[in-house]
């Protein structure tokens, strides 16, 4: 599809998402849904994608070109929302100098570059100057109902808001998926009127203008009518995140992905999960997630933006985002690893442990209720429960730098900037304010006083009142 202009329409209010933000930046499956469609074009080959932008134009612009840096993206804007037709018409300096124009309707999340591809097939297969797709579905709903003649060819698409309680039985829909011969088409949306229940421009009136005029109009029948998904509400949106998840969860397990009851699973479809990986129910996985191979991801577990190496087992209920897991690491129950923490291989952290912004060295641990912070830890080291770093002074964040094979005793605060040298010990309950030297054991501990009788002079003093 090298000569192919994709025009992708996305300028509509959106009016039944009840929201001040523009329809196409509604999230799904952890990208806005403007995002789907112009994917889909790109993958499929397109050269240039034209977004045709309207409502919220500017920061539709932005998330594309943020999403698809280095692609070729036009965003011509239709200020007055007056149909399809109209759209397509704003896109029609951008579409110059190709042979042949992609329509897409900007609402379809699940539409694949497959499907695009095969299109381009149809469209060839039936001489070349239009071809569209569309759908036998079940519930018809809101969709235009295709018309075909005696010889089985499409003679037009009917609007549903205009169709006959006959037309409106027929259960063949239009996805809004055309491809067409640009020097055909902008020509015929001219003549296109408005002469309909809602005074628009409608695009598929081309479709019966074209067999008017002798071309055929070829079409591709989806195999898989979910694609047919559109959004216009809130409802349609949790409907299509949960086939695109869903959707993505089979292929994980046709690769060897074990996913336990997989439809309370939400594994984003830019994120990855290796083989003989196991993965428990409620588990959410976003930003470009990579877990590797034999890992274990346990219930309600979040991971977002975090690469996982192979052989770790993230206990249930982890929160962990932006960070790096090495191989063999073990994480919680209940660990929270915040943006750019490392666990380097077979460290380990353990029942309500947070990090942020630390380095865990090899085979390290820290196994329960401790907070690590702006901490560098060398390999080796063992960190006692109820360990914090105190790394804020109200103003700065300030480091910490425990050594290799350090034994941090429980109930211990390491007061930042601090050093722990290699191989030192620091009692149980110590409060660090200087650096201690390697080897060295550091203690702060108070003279431990003994008030003999105490308990029998209370007693007998409540006795008396």
């Amino acid at each position: 599809m090298n000569d192919t202009v994709a025009i992708v329409l996305a300028a509509g209010l959106g009016t039944r998402m009840k929201s001040d933000r523009p329809k196409g930046l509604h999230s799904l499956a952890g990208s806005p849904l403007i995002h789907w469609p112009v994917g889909a074009a790109l993958d499929a080959g397109c050269s240039r994608v034209v977004v045709v932008v309207g409502h919220g134009a500017d920061e539709v612009e932005a998330s594309v070109r943020k999403r698809f840096p280095g692609a070729d993206l036009v965003f011509p804007r239709q200020e007055q929302q007056l149909g399809t037709a109209h759209a397509t018409l704003c896109a029609r300096e951008a579409a110059e100098g190709f042979r042949s124009a992609l329509l897409i309707n900007g609402d379809l999340p699940l539409l694949t570059a497959g499907t695009l591809r095969s299109l381009g097939s149809a469209f060839a297969a039936s001489g070349g100057a239009f071809a569209l797709v569309t759908a036998s579905v079940d519930d018809p709903g809101g969709f235009g109902r295709i018309e075909r003649g005696p010889g089985r060819g499409i003679e037009r698409i009917v609007e549903r808001r205009d169709a006959t309680a006959e037309q409106t039985a027929i259960h063949e829909v239009n996805v809004g998926v055309y491809l067409a011969r640009t020097d055909l088409l902008f020509p015929l949306l001219d003549r296109v009127g408005d002469t309909n229940s809602v005074g628009e421009f409608y695009f598929t009136d081309v479709v019966k203008m074209l067999r008017q005029q002798g071309f055929q109009v070829g079409d591709l029948v989806l195999d898989t009518p979910e694609e047919a998904m559109q959004v216009n509400d809130r409802i349609e949106l949790a409907a299509c995140e949960l086939a695109l998840h869903l959707r993505h969860a089979r292929q994980l397990m046709s690769e060897g992905v074990t996913l336990h009851r997989p439809a309370s699973i939400m594994i984003d479809p830019d994120c990855t999960v290796g083989r003989d990986s196991e993965v428990w129910p409620s588990v959410e996985m976003h930003a470009g997630t990579r877990v590797g191979q034999r890992c274990i991801v346990g219930r309600g577990a979040v991971l977002s933006g975090v690469t996982v190496a192979d052989g770790v087992e993230i206990k249930p209920y982890c929160v962990l985002t932006d960070s790096i897991v090495e191989d063999d690491c073990k994480l919680g129950p209940f660990s929270h690893l915040r943006p750019a923490s490392v666990m380097r291989r077979g460290a380990h952290v353990g029942n309500f442990v947070e990090m942020k912004k630390t380095d865990l060295g090899a085979g390290s641990k820290a196994n329960h209720l401790t907070y690590l912070g702006d901490c560098t830890v060398g390999r080796k080291v063992n960190i006692g429960a109820g360990t914090i770093t105190c790394n804020y002074d109200g103003v700065n964040k300030l480091p910490t730098v425990i050594e290799d094979g350090v034994f941090i005793g429980s109930d211990s605060q390491l007061v930042a900037p601090v050093t722990v040298g290699h191989d030192a010990y620091v009692a149980a309950g110590a409060t660090i304010t200087k650096d201690v030297p390697p080897g060295a054991l550091a203690l702060t501990r108070v003279t431990q006083v003994h008030v003999d009788g105490y308990v029998q002079r209370k007693r007998l003093k409540q006795g008396s009142r």
